[in-house]
């Protein structure tokens, strides 16, 4: 075996392809013996072209005036690490006990951030109130309004159940982990609730990095519908393509989900489709994202128009489906988290808005990142069971934000928002799907067609419309 063919076979066996040049330049450089330190510089890249290696021809004439020059992205390798993704767990029947389960982690979870907090540190278990001064941590259940405005509910811990009653709170959520602080009637087994304290969140601070690139952040691109908007969508295509300026510099691309319209998402739907087929749909989506640059990385979980069941937390794309894409495509479970350059993600489609839009006073579809600072505050992102949103009885409650992200994206509701909140940058992407006949009757406006761009070196977060 010839000396090109071992470096081809070493190259291959890392899973890195490259072109007949490449190979021919390895060999230039030492062949064997550099091998390792070109593994190593290209160990996060799928497809290394000739282009990608060569140093420009004019270098040595402007080094000494270009060092400020930001390097386009394509000259960075990925850095880029999977945190949790759902689709390993999907074990279980659905019966009683596996809920309970569920709830159980969740509890001890959220329970365990919010006694941290100062005033909770006299809690006790429900069973071990006392009369007077108390403060406890449990499960929300059966939450009712007085005439008065007073707020009644439930809280239940792995030790008991009490009573609660509050005139000190906007609302309070059933399902919700909170900490209460107040007094302990034991004659009428009744606490009064001061104060709510719910777990709360704070982002970490100075996460800039070295790196020049960006991470472009979509939702909702319906491919397969007729109210998609194609030529804004190949318009940020060829933009992504041409990589000039900002495009230059992003890396990756993430994108949270209902990336095909489906079929029988509801009724008549198939009257509003341009493909019947949904592997069809999937085809033609994988036909755009190919033509993506080889250096971004995309990231793509499922929403409720998907390839998967319904029910949260929803695995990732099928394998068939993956077989569509080239080899810088990550499918994911809904929700996920993953970093990249050490800049903490959660990717979560948004189907828990529809609940919480109608659930928290004074909430609707435009003040979507309102919503999602609460999803931040209560460390959970789909906290009601039984409304809207069905939920898998898995072993570990995935919904649960464990810990705070640098960056939150939601989609689903077609309007794009943005807010930073206690430092994490909020992003309810855009989708790329005009008004459909069911919005309209709802007197719906989309806002489709804009790209949200999170500068990584400058911890700043911009928006392009198409």
């Amino acid at each position: 075996m010839s000396e090109k063919d071992l470096i081809l076979s070493a190259l291959l066996e890392k899973g890195i392809l490259v072109e007949p040049e490449v190979v021919g330049y390895i060999v230039e450089k030492g062949g064997m013996n550099y091998l390792p330190k070109f593994i190593n510089k290209f160990s996060n890249r799928p497809h290394v072209k000739y282009r990608d290696i060569i140093e420009p021809t004019n270098l040595s004439v402007r080094k000494n005036t270009t060092s400020h020059i930001p390097k386009p992205a394509s000259e960075y390798g990925w850095d880029f690490k999977i945190d949790m993704d759902a689709s390993v767990e999907m074990r279980g029947t659905g019966d009683a006990i596996e809920f309970k389960r569920l709830f159980e982690d969740r509890f001890r979870k959220l329970s365990k951030i919010i006694s941290s907090r100062v005033q909770m540190q006299n809690a006790v278990s429900i069973a071990r109130l006392t009369e007077g001064k108390a403060a406890t941590i449990g499960i929300v259940s059966d939450v009712s309004t007085t005439r008065k405005g007073s707020i009644i509910f439930k809280l239940e811990d792995l030790s008991g159940e009490i009573k609660c009653l509050t005139r000190n709170a906007e609302f309070i959520l059933n399902d919700e982990v909170i900490g209460v602080v107040g007094k302990y009637s034991e004659s009428r087994k009744m606490l009064y609730v001061d104060e709510i304290v719910r777990p709360g969140c704070m982002a970490r601070g100075n996460r800039k990095i070295e790196e020049d690139i960006s991470v472009a952040i979509i939702s909702d691109i319906h491919v397969g519908s007729k109210t998609f908007i194609k030529e804004r969508w190949e318009k940020f295509l060829e933009w992504l393509k041409k990589g000039e300026g900002e495009a230059g510099k992003i890396k990756y691309l993430l994108i949270a989900g209902d990336v095909v319209d489906g079929i029988g998402v509801y009724p008549h739907q198939e009257e509003e489709l341009t493909i019947l087929d949904i592997f069809e749909q999937y085809e033609a989506l994988a036909e755009y994202l190919n033509e993506v640059p080889d250096y971004i990385k995309m990231v793509i979980i499922p929403g409720n128009h998907d390839l998967v069941r319904n029910a949260e937390p929803q695995p990732a794309l099928p394998r068939e489906i993956e077989k569509m894409f080239n080899g810088n495509v990550e499918l994911l479970s809904n929700p996920t988290t993953f970093t990249i350059h050490g800049y903490r993600f959660m990717m979560y489609h948004g189907a828990s808005l529809n609940n919480l839009v109608e659930l928290i006073p004074g909430m609707d579809y435009t003040k979507t990142t309102e919503i999602m600072q609460y999803m931040l505050d209560m460390r959970h992102l789909s906290p009601v069971y039984g409304e809207k949103v069905p939920i898998v009885p898995t072993p570990r409650d995935y919904l649960v934000i464990d810990t705070v992200p640098d960056v939150l994206i939601t989609g689903h509701v077609h309007i794009f928002s943005y807010a930073m909140y206690h430092g994490v940058h909020m992003v309810n992407a855009s989708a790329w799907q005009e008004q459909t006949k069911y919005q309209k009757m709802m007197n719906f406006n989309p806002d489709p067609g804009k790209v949200a761009i999170l500068n990584l070196k400058e911890d700043r977060m911009s928006v392009k419309a198409f």
